[in-house]
């Protein structure tokens, strides 16, 4: 045999598998044959009514037995329904409820879905009529009868539709006859302008049968829509293979899905494969004001539900005036956002920063609800989304980074935190924010945790990188995480972690890189302001070089610092510097089991305590390494005021070089050196002192 009979004969035991009467047999066999010349003919037309035959025999054989297992097993009350439903498909006895479809712009009706109901017995639902005409194998006669039906009402009401499609439900796994599916053919195309076929399926269709409606469908432009998509066998895979021109989200998805960060999430990336691909993204099944703002806000199409209309049984053209205007609030809402970039979430969401940045989002904004908000950004830390984020006022919750990258324009911040906000900003992953920090106001607080790490680069005249500008104070600052900050400041006046007018920071754990080059700077804490800070269990390097300022401290302002259990290591070059306390303010400096590595040069400087006010350092069961030289500097204590000086067990090496002949000002009762080793080298001359010195 050659491959075009091979082909022949494939072709034909697949239409012989499908036939399911004697005149469907009866044309298969003669389309077949006909194509062959030869004496045999005749003998294989007989052969193949013979097989044909007897697969109709035993097909009809098998469903009679199994169908009469079936209906064996219902009780007296199914018996009783399954007797109606019989009757009613008998006797067509069949009616069509009207829900109108709405667009989710401006509330105007786009089309409408047609469901079936009983004509005879209302208490004999559709769940009912599918049940028992699949139990009794007569979903072909429901197939043939919903087209037939809707498609006359259709041509009937051709003039009250005005023009808008009626949607059909159909289930792609059932075939009818040959003369059925010819007739249903002709009036689709004669009406395709008018509807939609609603593959509806409660079983998968093989892909042959797939392909066959695909193609018919296609050819009489006749649009396809996908039913209950979400759940069974609606899946990606079988968008696909449909390739629809409109997706239908199943309601178990839109049920509460404003209160479902779960439901949005899945929702939100349907809508956006559906628009991705040319599709319609449909919401069926909205019945609360809240379902359909969420829906519409995320960008849905068109709305089906009981909330915008109930099923009727006549057509109506409009939907009530308050439900229109309600979806054009809302669209207008979401225009606005689109047009001025900004994409709002709220209670728990998961936001895909790719997907934003795709969309053209410049900003994210978290908004405020009666129940605390959990927003995770996912991103990707090569990937500078351009986007930044805006946190309500008020707003009580958890903002999640997940190697997420964030940006602003003109050196605004990444992360504006709103006026009387609680949040939790959790890093996980290596997150980045670039060319602007995070801002927190006074009355708002931040708490730092994850695991993770944190890249912030600013570049501003007057710049911060956690805190706020020069001229405020900031909201408390609390760093409890096992997270690396870096962070990288350029500019004339500003802070590393702080703002001007000072505020809470308390940093009890977490690695610090920092890196600062301006005038007028501090690294963590206060210009102008007192500042009170507590670093304890934290590890922190800092690269400073700047004209007046401090590492950790105050430039201008009193400084009550506490460190305990902790690495400090610095490199600090300048004019008027201050390492550990302040320039022109009062310190007060308790530094205890830490480790403390320093080379300081500068003009006029101290390393710990105030450079030009009253100093009081108390450093104990510590481990030191001081390099430091100037003009004028002492390494504790300042050039001016007193300085109370208390060091015990002690491990120090500490080189200064200044012309001031000594490491402190501080002398008598003011001076107590407890146990220790005390290696200090002045202005080149080296001498070991302990405790009696």
């Amino acid at each position: 045999m050659n491959k075009k009979d091979i082909s022949a004969l494939t072709d034909l035991c697949e239409k012989l598998t499908k036939v399911r009467s004697e005149e469907e047999l009866a044309k298969v066999i003669e389309n077949f044959t006909s194509a062959m010349d030869g004496k045999d003919v005749a003998m294989l037309k007989v052969a193949l009514f013979r097989l044909g035959g007897r697969m109709l025999v035993v097909d009809a054989e098998d469903k009679d037995a199994i169908r009469t297992r079936r209906i064996a097993c219902l009780t007296d009350e199914e018996k009783v329904e399954l007797k109606k439903v019989e009757e009613i498909i008998d006797g067509n006895l069949l009616k069509y409820y009207f829900q109108p479809i709405v667009s989710a712009w401006d509330g105007e009706i786009f089309s409408y879905e047609a469901l079936m109901r009983s004509a005879a017995d209302p208490q004999i639902t559709p769940f009912h009529i599918l049940k028992y005409a699949e139990l009794s194998d007569r979903l072909d006669d429901i197939e043939r009868a919903t087209f037939l039906n809707v498609l006359e009402i259709i041509e009937r009401e051709k003039g009250r539709l005005g023009g808008k499609a009626v949607f059909i439900n159909s289930i792609p796994n059932v075939r009818l006859g040959e003369n059925d599916t010819e007739r249903i053919s002709e009036l689709l195309e004669k009406n395709s302008d008018a509807a939609v076929v609603e593959l509806t399926e409660n079983a998968e269709a093989d892909d042959s049968q797939l392909s066959i409606l695909k193609d018919r469908y296609r050819s009489m432009n006749v649009r396809i829509a996908v039913d209950d998509y979400g759940t069974g066998y609606s899946n990606v895979k079988n968008l696909l293979r449909y390739t629809p021109n409109f997706v239908k989200i199943d309601r178990s998805l839109l049920t509460e899905i404003n209160s479902d960060p779960r439901k949005r999430h899945f929702v939100r990336d349907i809508i956006e494969f559906c628009h991705d691909n040319g599709i319609l993204a449909l919401a069926e099944g909205v019945e609360t004001s809240l379902e359909m703002k969420t829906v519409i806000l995320m960008g849905i199409d068109l709305i089906q539900g009981f909330y915008t209309a109930r099923p009727a049984p006549e057509l109506v053209t409009e939907i009530p005036y308050e439900i229109k205007q309600e979806i054009r609030r809302y669209q207008i809402q979401r225009m606005d956002g689109k047009q001025t970039h900004v994409y709002s979430c709220q209670g728990t969401e998961r936001v895909l920063l790719e997907k934003l940045k795709k969309h053209g989002y410049k900003c994210l904004r978290v908004m405020s609800s009666e129940q605390d908000g959990d927003i995770t950004l996912v991103g990707d830390p090569s990937l500078d989304t351009r986007i930044y984020v805006e946190v309500d006022n008020g707003f009580r919750g958890r903002l999640t980074l997940e190697s997420a990258h964030l940006s602003n324009s003109k050196n605004r911040p990444c992360i504006i935190v709103g006026d009387n906000a609680v949040l939790e900003l959790a890093i996980y992953g290596s997150c980045r924010l670039h060319k602007g920090g995070i801002y927190v106001p006074e009355s708002a607080s931040v708490n730092f945790t994850g695991i993770g790490a944190l890249d912030i680069d600013v570049d501003s005249s007057d710049f911060f990188a956690i805190g706020g500008y020069s001229a405020m104070r900031h909201g408390r600052l609390s760093f409890g995480a096992n997270v690396e900050f870096s962070i990288e400041a350029k500019g004339q006046t500003g802070c590393c972690i702080g703002s001007g007018l000072g505020g809470e920071i308390d940093i009890h754990q977490g690695v610090f890189t920092l890196a600062l080059n301006g005038n007028h700077c501090v690294c963590i804490g206060a210009l102008s302001g007192s500042t009170d800070l507590d670093l304890r269990n934290c590890g922190i390097s800092a690269d400073v070089t700047l004209s007046r300022g401090v590492v950790i401290g105050s430039r201008d302002g009193d400084a009550e610092l506490r460190l305990h259990a902790m690495s400090l290591s610095t490199i600090v070059g300048g004019k008027e510097t201050a390492c550990i306390g302040s320039v022109d303010g009062n310190a007060r400096v308790e530094m205890f089991n830490s480790n403390f590595v320093a080379d300081v040069r500068s003009d006029k400087l101290t390393v710990v305590g105030s450079l030009y006010k009253d100093s009081d350092v108390e450093m104990k069961n510590l481990s030191m390494n001081i390099k430091a030289g100037g003009v004028e500097g002492y390494a504790f204590g300042g050039l001016k005021g007193r300085t109370v000086l208390e060091l015990a067990n002690a491990d120090t090496h500490l080189e200064l070089n200044s012309k001031l002949g000594g490491i402190t000002r501080a002398a008598g009762e003011d001076l107590h050196f407890g146990d220790g080793r005390y290696r200090v080298t002045l202005n080149g001359e080296e001498y070991i002192m302990n405790a009696e010195d």
